[in-house]
């Protein structure tokens, strides 16, 4: 779908957001992409329908309220339009704090923090739109969840859009514990031992059969190594057996990452 357009306002003299949504554009490679995920078994990665603008709009507020439902922290709707939402701020995002802390054991606590509120998340029978790191914000302790505009459960089972989490989580987070892949690992294994066997499932059969990119992953940029770590870890913590040999010595680069 189109990216919707985002704006910094104020509202009664606090920090809120308008979202314009636009109308679906790249219909012929999603389409592509669902299909390839359907021919792989890859459930979790299914594609979404491109949505146009009055449905990606109603689609968000619907999440917004399912997740407030649940009593997880999702932005108020304080002024709504048939495409356009008015939202309220929830603080920085995960992505932002973590790529602004050099203290690894800090780092390493807002990691965790992001996979224990996905354990909360997924235990209220909840799932989130996108769950990468910079859509999970980060404030007074608590992790909040933002850009909802897509719905996952309408492509997959519950299982697979809680494990679309994850893996989406993983992916976008690795890197900033890509110079301490054990101290990734540990914090990997942790979630893990806490997800449905359901969840578990999904996850390790997608690592199974995303093996063949860690290798090709690892020679890349930061984001490919921290791409191919992610798979390793998620093969060895989900227990699918995937043993892949460690790139050699990679640093974290954060002028790459937003």
């Amino acid at each position: 779908m189109a990216e919707p357009r985002i704006e910094r306002i104020e509202v009664d003299g606090a920090l809120a957001w308008r979202k314009t949504y636009g109308n679906p554009q790249r219909r012929a490679r999603m389409a592509l992409l669902r299909w390839l995920a359907r021919r792989l078994g890859l459930n979790a990665l299914i594609a979404p329908i491109p949505l146009d603008a009055e449905a990606a709009c109603a689609t968000e507020a619907g999440m917004i309220e399912r997740l407030a439902a649940l009593g997880l922290r999702v932005p108020s709707i304080i002024d709504r339009g048939p495409t356009c939402l008015v939202l309220s701020g929830l603080g920085q995002t995960l992505a932002l704090a973590c790529k602004r802390e050099p203290d690894l054991e800090r780092r390493a606590d807002l990691l965790r923090a992001g996979f224990e509120a996905l354990i909360d998340l997924h235990r209220r029978g909840g799932y989130a739109s996108q769950a990468v790191a910079r859509n999970l914000t980060v404030a007074d302790h608590r992790i909040g969840f933002i850009d909802l505009e897509e719905d996952p459960a309408l492509m997959m089972s519950l299982p697979a859009a809680q494990a679309r989490d994850a893996l989406l989580f993983v992916q976008s987070s690795a890197r900033f514990l890509l110079d301490h892949p054990a101290r990734y690992a540990a914090l990997l294994s942790d979630y893990l031992a806490q997800e449905s066997p359901a969840v578990r499932a999904e996850i390790g059969k997608t690592a199974r059969r995303l093996r063949w990119l860690a290798w090709p992953a690892s020679l890349g940029s930061a984001r490919g190594r921290a791409f191919a770590m992610a798979l390793r870890q998620l093969g060895a913590a989900a227990g699918s057996g995937l043993d892949w040999p460690e790139a050699g010595g990679p640093r974290m680069n954060t002028d790459e990452h937003g």
